[in-house]
């Protein structure tokens, strides 16, 4: 799995436990969730797709548990998923920022590192949209 993946900068597993990140098992588990997403709305139109622009309202409802909101979602999303150099360690490959849901703080585009199984330094450009755009919140106890 590669290093910039989506499920292994929310989850590093043996990835992190490289000496570089000063992570042990018990950190990388402290921030473990359990994550479920509903699709809503109808699927994409004939028309939609040949004009390459969506004409109704859809998306993900996405939801998560766990037992700390801090060492949760938001430690994943701020620390993890945003953090260009995490995991890191790996031969001087610089994962960048998550693929899914990380957020780009400039209009410089966003790259990522780590999926080419020949050449791991090999940068792959996202482009500049997000992938995920998060449109409200709430927290419920």
């Amino acid at each position: 799995c590669p290093f910039a993946a989506h499920i292994r900068k929310m989850y590093p597993r043996d990835g992190a436990k490289d000496p570089a990140n000063n992570l042990s098992e018990e950190q990388i588990d402290s921030h473990r969730i359990i994550r479920r997403g509903i699709p809503f709305g109808r699927e994409v139109t004939a028309v939609e797709r040949l004009a390459g622009k969506t004409l109704e309202q859809r998306g993900l409802l996405f939801v998560s548990y766990q037992a700390n909101l801090s060492m949760g979602f938001q430690f994943l999303q701020q620390f993890w998923a945003n953090n260009v150099g995490f995991p890191g360690g790996h031969s001087g490959v610089s994962p960048g920022v998550g693929p899914i849901i990380g957020q780009n703080s400039n209009d410089d585009g966003r790259e990522i590192e780590g999926f080419n199984a020949t050449d791991q330094s090999a940068a792959l450009q996202l482009g500049t949209k997000e992938f995920v755009g998060s449109s409200g919140g709430e927290y419920f106890f």
